[in-house]
């Protein structure tokens, strides 16, 4: 669970625990990244098990197991919503039946 990332070394060593949390302009600004990939890099250093931790004011290091779990929580109850989202839009696809229409294949074009 070593990483050479930047962030996360920055992270654990100035940013450890909730008390110390570092907006997220203020990492975008120090390791001069866009917020969308700093996002990016953070999912992918929580996949690797860096438990970097989030809250409304920005990023910080755990120090406490309930750090954790307070973020793992607020991830889960995130994918419930994206879940629900996803299944409302899979349900509307009903709305857009099959007009009865029948898809040839053409040499060079499409195959559905």
């Amino acid at each position: 669970m070593t990483t050479d990332n930047p962030i996360a070394k920055h992270l654990k060593e100035y940013h450890r625990g909730e008390l110390r949390v570092v907006p997220s302009r203020e990492l975008e600004a120090a390791f001069q990244i866009r917020g969308p990939d700093l996002r990016r890099t953070i999912n992918c250093l929580r996949g690797d098990g860096i438990p970097i931790c989030s809250s409304d004011s920005g990023y910080y290091y755990a120090d406490t197991e309930e750090e954790l779990q307070r973020t793992i929580r607020q991830l889960r109850s995130r994918i419930k919503k994206i879940a629900h989202a996803e299944r409302g839009l899979t349900k509307a696809l009903e709305q857009f039946t099959d007009s009865g229409q029948i898809s040839l294949p053409l040499e060079g074009g499409d195959t559905a």
